[in-house]
């Protein structure tokens, strides 16, 4: 069983706080770009069990955040 604290949701404050781990703007196009890349990162099998710990392995891997405001 995982934590809550493992899990990633698209929850706005869940957003904020990553796009804050990643020094971006807490902005509403940020959050939406965010959401996106949630949605795309389910769809890859090699970032299961898709918690967080993956979905930061996958920003990484894609440079995913780049095109964000900071």
């Amino acid at each position: 069983m995982f934590k809550d604290s493992e899990m990633i949701s698209k929850q706005t404050h869940e957003l904020n706080y990553v796009l804050k781990k990643y020094e971006k703007k807490q902005s509403e196009g940020n959050r939406e770009k965010m959401i996106t890349l949630l949605d795309g990162f389910i769809k890859f099998e090699e970032y299961k069990p898709h918690m967080r710990k993956e979905f930061y392995q996958y920003v990484d891997d894609k440079n995913a955040f780049n095109d964000m405001e900071a």
